[in-house]
């Protein structure tokens, strides 16, 4: 929100979130798989708004 940080980077954050995650490396927000617990995410997608025009951006991340 806008008393987080400045709007237009909030997208920055989700994808450093993503990397964290496939990683292993959120702590607590750690993602659990149901079948394995022991291994991490292997596909992430982030969608981000802001900037100019309020242009938006996905990025689709894979551990492979």
């Amino acid at each position: 929100g806008l008393s987080y940080t400045h709007p237009g980077m909030y997208g920055s954050f989700l994808l450093v979130e993503a990397v964290r995650q496939m990683r292993g490396e959120a702590g607590d927000r750690q993602v659990k798989n149901r079948k394995d617990p022991s291994q991490n995410p292997k596909i992430s997608v982030v969608n981000g708004t802001g900037g100019s025009l309020s242009s938006t951006g996905t990025v689709v991340l894979a551990t492979e």
